[in-house]
């Protein structure tokens, strides 16, 4: 019988001053899930610009978790395999709407039984871990030009993905680009070790609701997007 992993999931998703300000819905969404295969954390972003981007969102987070329970009882192929089973199956949970109202990002960390954990990022956010001690990015080289269209579900683009060894990982973060846009990269390995040594310790719901407070207050000024993180956390050191 496959071991479960001891890794913990947790996070939280909170509206942006700009869709409060219009009465309109977060367009972020996450999911959390452990299961046979390990834990599993999903963020996406539905791109504000499509008319169903909320539906995107939360359809990428059911594709990406449905994905990954085919692909560890298929007997866990590529990671290659994994993120190339996650639009078809968000064309489906889309239905009967179409990809280009849909269209939204996609960030996963999913710490398998294995003893591995693998990350994937479609389009803006942010996919990281701390890896002995360093902050790794998972991410594509940012594009030159002006160009503001981001990389999507729908959109027909490549994954940036890694595979790491839970032993060497201590914690990996996801983050929409409401929280990684304003993340100055000096500062970026404290804002990881607060979520790791502060939030992760608490008890689930006083965790969810300073992880919300922090969303709701958030620093920056001027700040208007929707703001989501979401977090794996192995409880001490990186051992699945």
């Amino acid at each position: 019988m496959a071991r479960r992993s001891r890794v913990d999931y947790f996070g939280a998703s909170v509206a942006g001053p700009a869709h409060r300000a219009l009465r309109k819905p977060n367009e972020d969404q996450w999911l959390g899930a452990s299961g046979a295969f390990g834990s599993l954390v999903v963020v996406s972003d539905g791109l504000g610009s499509k008319d169903r981007a909320r539906h995107g969102a939360r359809k990428a987070c059911i594709a990406t978790l449905r994905a990954v329970r085919a692909w560890h009882k298929g007997g866990t192929g590529s990671l290659d395999d994994l993120v190339g089973r996650i639009e078809p199956l968000w064309l489906e949970e889309i239905a009967p709407f179409d990809r280009s109202d849909c269209a939204a990002t996609c960030l996963l960390a999913l710490a398998h039984h294995d003893g591995r954990t693998y990350v994937a990022a479609l389009g803006d956010g942010m996919a990281a871990v701390r890896r002995r001690g360093a902050i790794e990015r998972v991410e594509h080289p940012r594009a030159s030009g002006f160009s503001n269209e981001t990389q999507s579900l729908g959109s027909g683009e490549v994954w940036a993905k890694r595979c790491f060894e839970c032993s060497e990982i201590d914690i990996a973060v996801l983050a929409s680009d409401g929280v990684s846009d304003d993340l100055r990269p000096d500062r970026l390995a404290d804002f990881v070790a607060w979520l790791k040594d502060e939030i992760a310790t608490l008890q689930p719901v006083a965790r969810w609701r300073s992880l919300r407070r922090e969303l709701n207050e958030w620093p920056t000024p001027r700040h208007l997007d929707d703001k989501t993180i979401a977090v794996l956390a192995w409880p001490n050191g990186g051992s699945a």
